[in-house]
């Protein structure tokens, strides 16, 4: 098991776009992959859980990824966290 605990710092927080980017991520890694906010706990590969946690600007979070390939599926989250959900980055990592 990852994990690593971090500030969102995009402006939009994750947005419904930034959720189907994380989905889309979070779907080509075998393990399982969680966001936490607080008290719940979101399933990555559901863009319904991940709105349902009401992630804004500056809100702390936790990722936290279990499986075979759970390290590099957290780097994948968190680089594209970092890069204000990218679509360059998500799709740099999905191929």
């Amino acid at each position: 098991m990852q994990s690593l605990q971090m500030k969102v710092e995009n402006s939009q927080g994750i947005s419904s776009r930034g959720a189907a980017l994380l989905v889309q991520v979070a779907s080509k890694f075998k393990s399982i992959i969680w966001i936490e906010k607080e008290e719940k706990r979101a399933n990555a590969k559901s863009i319904m859980g991940l709105m349902s946690l009401m992630v804004n600007y500056g809100d702390d979070i936790t990722i936290i990824t279990e499986g075979e390939d759970e390290k590099e599926a957290l780097d994948a989250v968190v680089k594209l966290i970092n890069s204000d959900f990218s679509e360059e980055v998500a799709k740099e990592i999905t191929q």
